[in-house]
Formats: structure tokens, C-alpha cells, sequence
């Protein structure tokens, strides 16, 4: 009996039921669960990816590069090398009056040395040009340029110290004797005519000397002229005042002085260095920028003081509580009038 029960379980056919669908509420239920749960697991993620980013702050401030701790220059003086220490914006100014004054004093020593080394090649391009015209037949001999001038200047104190014994040791040095000098035919040199200059001639070279004397002197006095006239103008200009700033506005003045006098429209000195000015001035950004805050300057302090002098004659006027003359208060118009007629 037991057998046959066994046996009808084991055989018994199942129906295969779907699932029940669940209510909107255990959907809701069941979604929040696994929110919360997600939500769970992903703290430790976060908060392990948190410790990495510090780190990587700490990294990039211990890869920032510090700042160098540098000496003043040798050629400051005490406020430059203060304001070099420790910069403001007070003391930015004098910061730039000495980049300025090192940037001017630079190009003059730069223009110094040009002008030696321009002499000297004035001295010795006569020498050079010479020279140079038979410098490869003596390089063919393993003779520079310096060894034929120290031999010919050698030979020259020679024959003023001993003549005769340096003739002799010239001519032996090529090949020659006295005997195939005396051997050659000799032939004096005839005496050359002299020429003279009739009345006429020399009238008139007298009269060209004058006249080059003349315009030389008339040169120097309109040089001095003209430098008076532009130690004038740069001294009324407040751009002249610093020398690197002069020197860069001059430089760029130069090119246009030179163009307006060519044109010879400008019967004096004055109208063209004021028209040169204020075409490079008024071209130049930095050039306006400057003068714009040098003339708004003393504007504003102006201005400034003015509304100061205002407030001060404001206060003097009103005074303090209780000063002046006290107002007499009039209960109508007949009491008002009564007092004037009393000299109230």
C-alpha cells in the first residue's frame, strides 16, 4: 500500500503555475529595498575613492615649484633694494625706475663701445684697405696681414736709425749689389715747372675759402640754435623727464623730424619737433597711455582739493550744535513783525 503511494507521488503530474504578479505597494517595496541596498554598497567605494583624491592634492602641491629666494642687484640703492625684497604696489614705481634707468644706462655703454670700435676702424681701414689688396700673394708665402705691417714699420725705423746699412742689407736681401746699380744707366730727374696762379685765380680761390668759412660758421650757429630749441621743448615735455623713456621717444622722433624738414613747410624748429611729438605720441599706445595719466593726474588732485576746500567752508558755515546766532521762533506772522520793527 505504501509502495503504491510511493509511487503515484512520484508520478503525479504538476501543474506549472506563473507566479502571482505583485501589488503596485510590493513593487515599490521591493524597488526601494534593492535602492537601499545598491546605496549600501557603494559607500565604501566612495569612500575609498575619496582618501585618493587627497592624495593626489597633496601631490600636486608638493609638485608646485617654489619660489626663488634671489639678492638684490649690487647696484641698487637702499629703496630699490627694500622694494626688490618685498614688492608692493607702492613700491612697484621704483621697481621700474630702476629696470629703466639699467636699460638706458646699458644702451649708452653698448653705444660708447660702437663708437671706439668705429674709430678704430677708421684709424686702420686706410692701412687695411692697402693691405688688403696683396693679402693672397702673401698668404701664398705663409705671411698674414700683421707680419707685413710689423715688417714694414721695422724696415721704416731702420733706414731713419742707419740707412745706409739697412740700403745694403735691402738690396742684398734680393739679390742685388752696388755694382748692377752703378751698371744701370742713370738719369737724373729733370726739375718740374712751377705754375702761378694769376691775380684772377687766386681772388677767386680766396673767395671760396670765405664763402665755405662763411657757411661753416653759419652751420654752428644754426646747430646751437636748434639744440637750444630742442633742450627747450624736451624740458617742457614731463615725457623727457625719464631718460629711457626719452631716449625710446627720441629714437622714434628722429626718422620723422628728419621727413618734415625735408618737405620745407615748417619755417621753424619749434613747429617741428611739436608736430614730430605728437605724431609719434598720439601713434604710440604707450607713449598716449602716459601722458593721458600724467595730465588726468593732477585733475583729479585737483579736483579732490577743491571739493575738500567745499566741505571745510560747509562746516565752518553750519558749526557745531549750540554755535552761531540762535534763531528767535515767531508764533505768527504780527509777533514776527513786531520784532523787526524793534530791531530784533
Amino acid at each position: 500500500m505504501e509502495d503504491n503511494l510511493q509511487d503515484v507521488e512520484s508520478t503525479e503530474v504538476v501543474a506549472d503555475r506563473e507566479p502571482a504578479e505583485l501589488s503596485i505597494r510590493a513593487k515599490l517595496k521591493q524597488e526601494l529595498r534593492s535602492n537601499a541596498g545598491e546605496s549600501e554598497d557603494d559607500t565604501p567605494t566612495r569612500q575609498k575613492e575619496e582618501p585618493a583624491q587627497e592624495e593626489t592634492s597633496v601631490q600636486v602641491e608638493s609638485t608646485q615649484v617654489e619660489k626663488p629666494l634671489l639678492a638684490p642687484p649690487a647696484d641698487m640703492n637702499v629703496a630699490e633694494r627694500e622694494a626688490f625684497l618685498n614688492p608692493t604696489t607702492a613700491n612697484a614705481h621704483v621697481l621700474q625706475q630702476y629696470l629703466n634707468r639699467r636699460a638706458y644706462e646699458t644702451r649708452t655703454q653698448y653705444d660708447r663701445k660702437m663708437q671706439e670700435v668705429n674709430q678704430l676702424k677708421q684709424q686702420t681701414s686706410a692701412v687695411y684697405d692697402v693691405i688688403s689688396k696683396y693679402e693672397h700673394e702673401y698668404a701664398k708665402d705663409g705671411i698674414s696681414l700683421g707680419d707685413i705691417a710689423t715688417r714694414s714699420i721695422a724696415w721704416d725705423k731702420a733706414m731713419k736709425n742707419d740707412p745706409i746699412n739697412t740700403a745694403m742689407e735691402w738690396l742684398d736681401s734680393y739679390g742685388i749689389t752696388l755694382n748692377d746699380l752703378a751698371n744701370q744707366q742713370y738719369q737724373p730727374a729733370q726739375p718740374q715747372q712751377q705754375n702761378y696762379l694769376t691775380r684772377e685765380q687766386a681772388e677767386a680761390i680766396a673767395a671760396e675759402k670765405y664763402e665755405s668759412l662763411a657757411q661753416e660758421q653759419e652751420k654752428k650757429a644754426l646747430d646751437m640754435y636748434n639744440q637750444r630749441v630742442v633742450e627747450l621743448f624736451m624740458n617742457n615735455k614731463p615725457l623727457f623727464k625719464d631718460p629711457e623713456t626719452a631716449s625710446q621717444l627720441e629714437a622714434e622722433m628722429a626718422p620723422v623730424v628728419q621727413a618734415l624738414n625735408s618737405t620745407g613747410r615748417y619755417s621753424s624748429a619749434e613747429q617741428v619737433l611739436e608736430t614730430a611729438y605728437n605724431y609719434v605720441v598720439n601713434g604710440n599706445p604707450t607713449f598716449s597711455g602716459l601722458v593721458q595719466k600724467m595730465t588726468t593726474g593732477p585733475v583729479v588732485q585737483q579736483q579732490q582739493a577743491i571739493t575738500q576746500k567745499a566741505k571745510q567752508a560747509a562746516k565752518s558755515i553750519s558749526g557745531s550744535a549750540g554755535s552761531g546766532t540762535p534763531r528767535l521762533k515767531a508764533n505768527s506772522l504780527r509777533d514776527n513783525l513786531e520784532r523787526r520793527f524793534k530791531g530784533e
